[in-house]
C-alpha cells in the first residue's frame, strides 16, 4: 500500500525535478503530520478529529479516500518518529506563502474543535506550530475565530 501511494505521488507531483512544489508528497506529509500532532496532543484520539483531518486533506490536496488513508498512516508513523516539528514546518515555510500557512492553522483549529472542545494541549501544539510557521498572535486568533465560525455553521 505504501509503495502504491509513493508511486502515485511520484507520477502526480514530480516533473523530474526535486519535490518542492506546494502540492508535493513532502508538503502533504508535513501538513498531515502536523494535523496528527494536534489530534494526538490531548492523548484522546476521536473519530471526529480523524474525519475532520481527512476532510481538510481532501480539500487541501484533492486526494481520494484511499490516498488520504495512506497519507494519514504515513503521517502517524512520521509523527511517532519525529523528534521535533521544525522539519515539517520548515518544509511548509519554504513552499507556502503566509496565507497558505494561516489556512493550515485554521484547519488545525477545526480539527481540535471536531470533538466539541479545544483542549489545553491542543491549543499549545497549535500555537507552537503557528510560531514555527512565523505567524503572529493576531493571525492565530483570526484563524481560530474563522474555524469556530465554520465549525458552528
Amino acid at each position: 500500500m505504501l509503495k502504491t501511494f509513493k508511486q502515485f505521488v511520484k507520477d502526480r507531483f514530480t516533473d523530474n525535478e526535486t519535490l518542492t512544489k506546494p502540492n508535493s508528497h513532502d508538503i502533504a506529509l508535513a501538513a498531515a503530520t502536523l494535523m496528527f500532532e494536534v489530534i494526538k496532543s490531548d492523548s484522546d484520539i476521536h473519530l471526529f478529529e480523524n474525519l475532520q483531518m481527512a476532510e481538510q486533506l481532501h480539500k487541501q490536496f484533492d486526494l481520494s479516500r484511499e490516498e488520504i488513508a495512506e497519507l494519514v498512516a504515513l503521517a502517524e508513523d512520521s509523527s511517532d518518529e519525529a523528534i521535533s516539528l521544525q522539519g515539517f514546518t520548515r518544509q511548509l515555510c519554504d513552499s507556502w506563502n503566509n496565507s497558505q500557512r494561516c489556512e493550515l492553522i485554521e484547519d488545525l483549529w477545526l480539527i481540535a474543535l471536531a470533538d466539541g472542545k479545544i483542549d489545553a494541549h491542543e491549543r499549545h501544539v497549535i500555537r507552537k506550530i503557528a510560531a514555527l510557521l512565523y505567524l503572529t498572535d493576531r493571525q492565530i486568533t483570526l484563524a481560530k475565530v474563522a474555524a469556530q465560525s465554520r465549525s458552528s455553521a
